[in-house]
């Protein structure tokens, strides 16, 4: 649409849905004109452009140079992929990419090098500023390649130089917690503390922390399954997993004597069933902290957190000889391979001391054939 008070100028819409005004004139490259008609900065641009003279670059504090990494930056975060992040995924990412964006080298910014000029040699340069922390560095690469799948949708590249290149640190993950120090957490916070329902819930649900934290009263239900030629009235919570809320599974996990016990002195008119000590949920990170804090109290050394209580239940599973479908279905796993580690492990050493016992048994009859009798 053409404006009425500036000659040769029109108005354009943005693939975002975005007003931009450009002047236009035959035999001259197009000229887009800053902010909004009758605005100084619009006027003396547009005066510029009639003179045929280059406009002066004005640079934003926050935008980066044209098909930069920074740019990406800005377009990444009105993907619909960004948008659908939880708000703790959407700050990680977002801490992290700002850090990246801003490491320098030769004096200049990462951020503001031409993304089409990144290499593999470059992509490896800035993982190695993170190999301290091998986590750390997984996370990077995945940021970088949310950079970069911006690049290539808006065809500023043609291939991708993170291609193949993978960051996964081997570690044993969150420890398993023993009974030896379920025991200490267990003599040191008595049924009926909040330090102990946390403690409770983790173990006996296998839950998340983030499911720990939303489980409500009103999620206790009575179901009625089939058990053989029987029914069985069957007490326990029915919940939406929180993790992954688009895709959240909904499952029943029974209420066994175990967990029975712990939540027995609790008051059932609270709305969650942990409670602060101010009297409502807590967040998901401020328990993570608090469980750090009670284990500490008990004397247990650090590295056993909630989710150590959701893998000691897979062990308890698996020793029982759960099988790999039973683990899925209580731990809310849809990745069988997560299930059958417990399975392995358990395996692994209930076959291992049954072999053991038989090389025992034959060892124990050779040295007694062994012997000769004398009369």
């Amino acid at each position: 649409m053409k404006h009425p008070d500036y000659p040769g100028v029109s108005s354009m819409v943005t693939r975002h849905g975005k007003t931009r005004w450009r002047y236009r004139k035959s035999g001259r490259k197009d000229v887009m004109l800053p902010g909004e008609p009758h605005t100084p900065e619009f006027d003396e641009a547009y005066q510029r452009a009639i003179l045929g003279r280059s406009a002066p670059i004005i640079r934003h504090p926050n935008s980066g140079h044209p098909r930069s990494l920074k740019a990406a930056y800005r377009l990444l975060k009105e993907t619909t992929e960004w948008r659908a992040l939880d708000d703790r995924s959407r700050t990680r990412y977002r801490q992290t990419i700002e850090r990246v964006l801003t490491l320098k080298i030769g004096g200049v910014e990462w951020g503001d090098g031409p993304i089409a000029d990144l290499k593999r040699a470059h992509v490896k340069k800035i993982l190695s500023e993170f190999s301290h922390t091998p986590h750390m560095e997984r996370i990077v690469l995945i940021c970088l390649r949310k950079l970069i799948m911006v690049a290539l949708d808006e065809e500023w590249i043609e291939s991708d130089p993170t291609y193949k290149m993978s960051r996964n640190p081997q570690t044993d993950g969150h420890k398993a917690w023993t009974p030896a120090i379920m025991e200490k957490y267990e003599k040191r916070w008595k049924i009926g503390t909040r330090q102990r329902t946390a403690y409770a819930l983790a173990l006996w649900l296998g839950n998340r922390v983030s499911d720990v934290t939303r489980l409500r009263w009103d999620h206790l239900v009575t179901k009625h399954i089939a058990d053989g030629d029987q029914v069985r009235a069957v007490e326990g919570f029915e919940f939406v997993q929180f993790k992954g809320r688009n895709r959240g599974k909904s499952i029943f996990l029974p209420m066994t004597p175990m967990l029975a016990r712990e939540l027995a002195p609790l008051s059932r008119d609270t709305g969650t069933v942990l409670v602060s000590s101010r009297g409502g949920p807590y967040k998901d990170n401020t328990l993570s902290t608090r469980m750090a804090e009670w284990c500490a109290d008990a004397g247990i050394e650090p590295g056993y957190t909630m989710h150590g209580l959701r893998k000691a239940l897979g062990v308890k599973l698996a020793e029982a000889d759960a099988s790999t479908r039973q683990l899925m279905e209580t731990l809310g796993h849809s990745n069988i391979a997560y299930a059958e580690l417990y399975s392995r492990e358990a395996s692994q050493m209930r076959l291992a001391v049954q072999a053991m016992d038989k090389v025992a048994q034959v060892e124990s009859a050779r040295k007694k054939a062994a012997l000769k009798v004398v009369k």
